[in-house]
């Protein structure tokens, strides 16, 4: 009886004590899962999902760029895709991600490679910048607007 009274008494404990450390909320977890969904179909030239992240008037706003949307970066994309002679990659860090209501940012850290067939080293681009998200009817997340800079340095 002690033995069970003991056991009981430390698995109370511990889920008592999993309580207290903050856990990261359900809306933050499905923005990290559609980046990391947006980063595999980039990655595996699967164009449809390579813009499935984006909401219908989602517009991008790149440094030295016109204003980009959903059916223009789309086409990019079918462009770097349909390329066999270019492996084009994308790896991102989400190094915050704040929730309020329905809407959400997150900071990111990317990094785009493209290397054609003919060269021994990729053309690499860094950048920092913001994503806004917004929760959708059906209570996905969608990426409404985004914002990056070139840096030279991802610290």
């Amino acid at each position: 009886m002690k033995l069970r009274t003991k056991l009981c008494f430390l698995f109370l404990s511990i889920l008592f004590l999993t309580n207290l450390v903050p856990a990261q909320t359900d809306p933050v977890i499905a923005i990290k899962n559609e980046i990391n969904k947006w980063m595999r179909a980039y990655n595996q030239k699967d164009l449809n999902n390579s813009v499935a992240i984006m909401s219908d008037d989602f517009i991008g706003y790149y440094s030295g760029h016109p204003d980009q949307t959903k059916s223009k970066i789309k086409e990019q994309n079918e462009d770097v895709f349909k390329n066999k002679y270019l492996k084009a990659t994308l790896s991102m860090e989400a190094s915050e991600i704040e929730t309020s209501g329905d809407l959400a940012y997150v900071s990111i850290k990317q990094k785009w490679s493209f290397q054609p067939s003919i060269s021994t080293k990729p053309q690499i681009a860094l950048e920092k910048g913001i994503l806004i998200f917004k929760k959708q009817s059906d209570g996905s997340w969608k990426m409404i607007r985004s914002s990056t800079f070139p840096v030279t340095s991802l610290k």
